[in-house]
């Protein structure tokens, strides 16, 4: 009995770890495509979207790390604070770029590493104020976390809302770009399952459930691209 326990944990890890690695390798090919279409329209609102998803990336990348080392007494803690706090705020540049998007169409000097040292003075200073707030130090992310979760799923709530308020206004073909609120619902669902797993205390199939809709959505946004980008060289041409 004990065996089969050993194996079933050892499997749920492995599995972990791999979904973990798949994020980290496709949330760094959308940063690059999103860098790419920056680098050609260069408009203010589109520079907090590779942005959004650098953070991504490094959150991910810190996950996949504390997945390998969980039981570090004095990396883990370490690795999740850093892993939740960028990933909210990668959210929140996302849910910014949505924002301004109607706001503010305008080109601008501003590049990636300006937007980027903004965003981890930022990173930092929250870190340094949930420090102070936290009686239990680092470990106090493994009460926080369900704030953060919280906080992530009202910004892509948000993302959500205004995708399809924009779809419902926007005449022409958008067939490239229809699939985007199921890519953020994706992420949605992925942060729900989260919940759920943190609320629960426990549940692997939720934790899993959770990175799955996270590669999934990950994969639709990268599809998604690649439609787009064929369907305005059909139009230019």
């Amino acid at each position: 009995m004990l065996n089969f326990a050993g194996a079933h944990r050892l499997l749920f890890n492995e599995i972990h770890i791999t979904l973990g690695a798949i994020s980290v390798v496709l949330a760094s090919v959308l940063f690059y495509l999103f860098l790419k279409v920056y680098r050609t329209q260069r408009s203010l609102y589109l520079l907090a979207v590779p942005t959004g998803f650098l953070f991504l990336t490094i959150s991910y990348f810190f996950l996949f790390l504390h997945l390998l080392y969980p039981y570090v007494l004095t990396l883990s803690p370490s690795l999740m604070w850093v892993r939740v706090v960028t990933q909210t705020w990668g959210f929140t540049l996302i849910a910014l770029s949505y924002f301004l998007s109607n706001k503010m169409q305008k080109t601008t000097r501003h590049t990636i590493l300006d937007i980027s040292g903004w965003s981890i003075a930022a990173v930092i200073c929250i870190f340094g104020f949930l420090m102070l707030l936290s009686p239990t130090g680092l470990y106090g992310i493994y009460f926080d976390n369900i704030l953060f979760t919280v906080a992530n799923l009202f910004l892509l709530s948000y993302i959500l809302f205004f995708i399809t308020r924009k779809f419902e206004h926007t005449s022409g073909s958008v067939s490239g770009l229809a699939s985007a609120p199921l890519a953020f619902a994706l992420l949605w669902l992925g942060q729900f399952c989260f919940l759920v797993w943190d609320l629960d205390g426990g549940g692997e199939a939720s934790l899993i459930s959770s990175q799955v809709a996270r590669v999934l959505s990950l994969v639709l946004f990268i599809r998604i691209y690649y439609l787009a980008s064929e369907e305005s060289v059909v139009v230019d041409g």
